[in-house]
């Protein structure tokens, strides 16, 4: 029985030129799992917005979308709140108790559920989730694997019929992201919760998805199982978005069924050849240095650097790798002048990080893109921030976003036009954070060509990420940080091949014969 349906639906933007959705019709049964993807910009966010009355946006629709057979707009607010969930990109956006405990009693409070009903149901998913443990603990000291959790476990509690989720994995290191797929496949199956999740990583979700819809410039281009959406020779668009077992299929066409699947994968190009590979070699000299560096938030709590040493060379483009909360982002804010340590020694291009005065670090010299992307931005449009600047000379071409505001583009548009904000002044050394989250496939392509072009300038990068195939395509030598210290440095190839998690499906295929 369907418990989704859209008929011609069709959504612009208050203001906007061209529709985000036009003419999409699909249905979704009760119980399916639905993986919605697509290229940055193509309508993914804007449907979930959608179908979740509440967090509509403001524009002209046509057509119609149905839940239960009865249009979105005539659900009563308890309706929509009660019997569809959703879980966003940040979860800091949507949780909104100082305690874990407040947080999983939110729902169920507001809904105005008898004090019996609301324990039960919050006991059961405390249990469920692990959260019986953690009830006191204050929601700001979760890790994102753990806050990311929290917000699906609350949307559960109210016991909805279907979840919505927009790349819940965007911001999670591959063990906390492999472990909250596996917890809403569970779900899925165990309960019967419909699914709809939108995500440009799709190596997780291939073997749990029922129905794969595909969302290009507003229109849908596919819907069907994902062997059906494969066996109709699919695009190069969609194949971007699919996992690797997928993509090399089809770039050495082996013959036989296309593996969905990493297992399957293995079974399919375990026997390939290793690739050559040039030995690098660089003697630029050491442009930052930290030494027996030590840092904590508060004079009383707990140190997160722990004695820290790193060393970055000239057109080095270096990538941490580490467990969300182990100390990557606070590494990067230090080195980059943002956080200060209370022990130790920073040095940039060979002077001593406390020397710059009057900003003079961030002239020519450092530049910094936040976790959140919309800290660069301090203007209410986005073209506002390139005044006098040809917007056709920028890494990508952002222009379609000049007159919008940072908060009403997508994710991925959102870190492109970051991106090229944060390289305005010049700099000379750029510390990234999870700067391709939520990007396509093609967007990461440009950003890879785009470090490339500055490393051939001499700017160097250091990247915090969780993103083992994009440091495989770019990354001079990746480091590992894990309780507050980096533990290793080495070149990207033997990183990758001698990790199990922190390393790339087609590594895990091939036995270390490909990265």
């Amino acid at each position: 029985m369907e418990i989704l349906t859209a008929k011609n639906l069709s959504f612009t933007y208050a203001k906007a030129e061209k529709p985000s959705l036009s003419s999409v019709s699909f249905s979704v049964d009760r119980g399916q799992f639905v993986t919605v993807c697509g290229p940055t910009g193509c309508g993914k966010s804007t449907l979930l917005r959608l179908i979740k009355k509440e967090l509509t946006p403001k524009g002209e629709i046509s057509g119609e979308l149905l839940y239960d057979g009865k249009p979105i707009s005539e659900l009563s607010e308890r309706q929509s709140a009660e019997k569809i969930g959703c879980v966003v990109q940040r979860p800091e956006e949507q949780i909104v108790s100082d305690r874990v405990g407040g947080e999983l009693f939110f729902g169920a409070e507001s809904l105005g559920y008898t004090r019996e009903t609301a324990y039960r149901r919050v006991a059961e998913v405390s249990s469920f989730f692990g959260f019986d443990l953690d009830f006191d603990k204050k929601t700001p000291e979760l890790s994102g694997g753990r806050k990311q959790l929290l917000a699906l476990a609350s949307a559960l509690v109210t016991s909805p019929e279907l979840i919505l989720l927009d790349e819940p994995t965007s911001r999670l290191d591959p063990v906390a992201a492999a472990d909250f797929i596996s917890m809403l496949a569970r779900i899925n199956k165990e309960t019967g919760v419909t699914v709809i999740i939108a995500e440009h990583n799709t190596s997780l979700l291939l073997e749990h998805t029922d129905r794969l819809m595909f969302l290009e410039d507003g229109k849908l281009t596919a819907f069907g199982s994902p062997r059906e959406v494969l066996e109709s020779k699919p695009s190069y668009k969609v194949l971007s978005d699919m996992p690797a077992p997928v993509r090399m299929f089809f770039e050495r066409e082996p013959g036989g069924k296309c593996p969905l699947t990493v297992k399957e994968g293995r079974a399919v190009f375990s026997g390939v050849e290793a690739e050559n590979r040039e030995e690098k070699e660089r003697k630029d000299k050491p442009v930052l240095e930290l030494k027996n560096v030590f840092f904590r938030h508060k004079r009383d709590g707990a140190d997160v650097l722990k004695g820290l040493d790193m060393t970055v060379n000239g057109g080095e483009i270096r990538f941490i790798f580490g467990g969300n909360g182990c100390g990557k982002t606070t590494l990067l804010r230090c080195a980059a002048g943002l956080a200060r340590h209370y022990s130790g020694k920073v040095s940039v291009f060979d002077k001593k990080i406390t020397d710059y005065k009057n900003g003079e670090l961030y002239i020519n010299n450092v530049s910094m893109l936040c976790q959140d992307a919309t800290a660069v931005f301090t203007h209410e449009r986005i073209g506002d921030e390139f005044k006098g600047v040809d917007l056709s000379a920028l890494p990508y071409d952002i222009s379609p976003l000049a007159g919008r505001h940072p908060y009403d583009v997508s994710g991925g548009e959102l870190q492109m036009a970051a991106f090229c904000r944060v390289m305005l002044n010049s700099p000379r050394l750029v510390f990234l954070d999870e700067p391709t989250k939520a990007m396509d496939a093609a967007a990461k392509k440009i950003f890879i060509d785009t470090l490339f072009e500055y490393k051939k300038k001499g700017v160097t990068f250091v990247v915090a990420s969780h993103d083992t195939e994009l440091a495989a395509e770019c990354a001079d030598n990746c480091s590992m940080m894990f309780d507050g210290r980096l533990i290793c440095t080495c070149d990207t190839y033997e990183f990758l091949r001698g990790n199990r998690f922190y390393t790339t499906d087609k590594c895990r295929m091939t036995g270390g014969a490909l990265v």
